[in-house]
């Protein structure tokens, strides 16, 4: 069988990563989990079902198109309460700071699937690596798969701000910072081409 090719739905489409809030700090009342959503991407999949090694997929997206905080994204990967505009701001201009993923020099985020091979459990493993502020760090990422009719794939996995080249965000004196921890979320839906 020859490969097939998909066009993402956007709108169904998610792809978010999870800050966690480091609670042991002075102020850390004061801090919260952030869920940061990407908009605006351009992608590419591909996918022979018999040969599943062969998946390629791509998705880039600018930095500055990230959503921070939103209401209903907190609800999807089940934060609790609801962020003001003034925080989502504030929060939003930080992680687009020279010190965190410097929007002016490092404009894309890329995320690259290049195979993927399918697991007794049911899940896919797919071979993966993500681009933040030209550091590039490769990892499995294990993913539910359905092929019939549309593409979908769906998973978590912890990773941390290191593995991209990061160091977690921290107020002035440490009183409030992230953890080093970092949880990507990823729900794809594609539709045949």
């Amino acid at each position: 069988m020859s490969n097939r090719r998909y066009r993402l739905r956007p709108s169904n489409t998610f792809a978010a990563i999870i800050v966690h809030n480091d609670d042991g700090k002075l102020l850390s009342r004061l801090g919260h989990d952030h869920v940061v959503r990407a908009t605006d991407f351009t992608s590419t999949v591909a996918i022979d079902p018999d040969h599943p090694e062969k998946l390629g997929f791509s998705l880039n997206f600018p930095v500055r198109s990230l959503v921070v905080d939103d209401a209903d994204d907190r609800a999807r990967v089940d934060l609790d309460g609801t962020v003001s505009e003034r925080d989502q701001k504030m929060t939003r201009n930080n992680m687009l700071a020279d010190g965190q993923l410097d929007a002016d020099r490092h404009e894309t985020i890329k995320f690259r699937v290049t195979g993927a091979r399918p697991e007794p459990s049911g899940l896919w493993v797919l071979d993966t690596n993500m681009s933040v502020r030209g550091h590039r760090f490769e990892f499995e990422f294990p993913v539910s798969v359905d092929l019939s009719p549309r593409l979908l794939v769906s998973g978590r996995i912890d990773i941390g701000h290191s593995d991209l080249g990061l160091k977690p965000y921290r107020a002035p004196m440490g009183t409030l910072r992230n953890r080093e921890k970092l949880t990507l979320v990823v729900d794809i839906d594609a539709v045949p081409l």
